[in-house]
């Protein structure tokens, strides 16, 4: 009985040993819940530069959804929005619905540029982008905008509307031509192996695509694309015609490829990408897209187009308009150091790239401490002022001056350029245009 005892602790042992051993295999090579973990369907592949963020809006949900490229499975930030006020992909000019696809921002307004129904700034997006208009999609002007007035759901002509607050701060996220935005009638989630194995498939077929080009390996190149393929206004047999003149003419072609980014939207998936092609004297550079759908069991490519040295930028932060009490208190501070003599504040206020009557800061520092000496007092007296440019962080300022030194006056109008540091205004040029005596008020 005893040996049994023994036989019998022996194999529980041994099993407990083997349980914890497979239980550490499985921790290693599948990690915590990356089986199990969802992640939204259109985010494929981020690409290794450029846009580190991703916008996904949600028309069943209202929402638009803020991912970092760090994790696809949980956004940064979640937005209250309001789309067309009908529902389904935009198709024509006022139906009043919003484009469902893969978009990018192509240009930024602040508010002074903008009608007040449009909030506090606004982005305008790429639709029609260019597989829209091979589909023969019509309309234009689709905004992400903010909004002055409360935020209702499915209240807009069309465009994407946010709070003005969630709009200023999603505007720090964003990169022109890099940020993409993914619309959907509703946002699927897969799990996170699928994926990465219909990620790795696509990659693949890139690599494919690119390696037999540069062959001149036509009818295996032309295999990769769909029967219903258009570009440039022709099709799958014109382009081979077109491709396999190319390839004869050429005795090497070089293609290179980096930053390749996979969306996908519905059944269409968006396959953008540097290029580099170069053959004989010949050389482009440039981003393409490529436009990609299932064919039974098999990915084509539908649509293609290329664009020459389209390079994205950070959006510039919202500049509000210059109050002119601003600008009249550091006129006051200006002209007070002026008539005090106070040469280290006077000077404070001017720019380390300031310029004026062929002389640099240092030059006009000298040039005033000279005058302070030369005069015991100065009176200065300034009426009229006004902005007369305005473009957020650069102000033009004119404005009528008396000047008057021991015997020595004058009068005239004055022209002061402002730069603005941080949140301090300093002088970068100055114009002087004397007045005849006594048209000064």
């Amino acid at each position: 009985m005893i040996e049994r005892d023994k036989t019998l602790s022996g194999f529980i042992t041994l099993r407990s040993i083997l349980f914890v051993g497979l239980v550490i295999l499985f921790q290693i090579y599948c990690p915590k819940g990356a089986s199990a973990k969802l992640i939204p369907a259109p985010l494929l592949k981020w690409a290794d530069k450029g846009a580190d963020y991703a916008i996904l809006v949600d028309k069943s949900a209202q929402k638009v959804f803020l991912y970092h490229r760090d994790d696809i499975s949980n956004p940064v930030k979640v937005y209250k929005c309001s789309t067309g006020e009908n529902s389904g992909p935009k198709l024509k000019r006022n139906d009043r619905k919003t484009p469902e696809g893969i978009y990018f921002f192509t240009r930024s307004y602040v508010d002074r540029e903008l009608a007040p129904k449009y909030g506090v700034r606004a982005f305008a997006m790429d639709y029609p982008n260019p597989l829209d208009k091979k589909q023969g999609k019509g309309g234009y002007g689709i905004w992400f905008h903010g909004t002055n007035e409360p935020l209702k759901p499915w209240d807009t002509n069309g465009c994407v509307a946010l709070e003005n607050e969630s709009l200023d701060e999603l505007a720090s996220y964003l990169r022109l031509h890099e940020t993409p935005v993914i619309i959907s009638s509703y946002i699927d989630k897969v799990p996170y192996k699928r994926q990465k194995q219909e990620s790795e498939t696509l990659q693949k077929f890139i690599e494919t695509w690119v390696r037999v080009w540069k062959n001149k390996d036509i009818d295996q190149y032309m295999g990769l694309y769909s029967p219903r393929f258009m570009a440039r206004g022709v099709g799958w047999g014109a382009w081979k015609a077109y491709k396999s003149r190319l390839a004869k003419k050429y005795k090497k072609i070089h293609v290179e490829i980096e930053n390749l980014q996979l969306y996908r939207a519905k059944e269409i998936v968006l396959a953008t990408f540097n290029q580099i092609y170069r053959a004989a004297d010949f050389e482009s550079r440039g981003q393409k897209r490529l436009y990609l759908t299932k064919n039974s069991n098999q990915w084509k490519i539908i649509g293609e187009f290329f664009e020459k040295d389209k390079i994205g930028r950070k959006v510039p932060p919202r500049l509000e308009k210059t109050s002119p009490k601003e600008i009249e208190d550091f006129i006051h501070v200006w002209k007070n150091a002026w008539e005090r003599k106070d040469l280290e504040k006077y000077i404070g206020l001017y720019d380390r790239t300031f310029r004026s009557q062929g002389m640099d800061l240092k030059a006009w520092r000298r040039y005033k401490s000279g005058l302070n000496r030369k005069y015991g007092s100065v009176r200065i007296r300034i009426s009229e002022v006004k902005i007369v440019k305005d473009s957020g962080n650069n102000l033009e300022v004119r404005f009528k001056q008396g000047y008057k030194a021991d015997t020595y006056h004058d009068s005239g109008v004055k022209n002061l350029f402002l730069l603005k540091r941080g949140k301090q205004w300093k002088i970068k040029k100055e114009m002087w245009r004397p007045l005849p005596m006594g048209n000064t008020k």
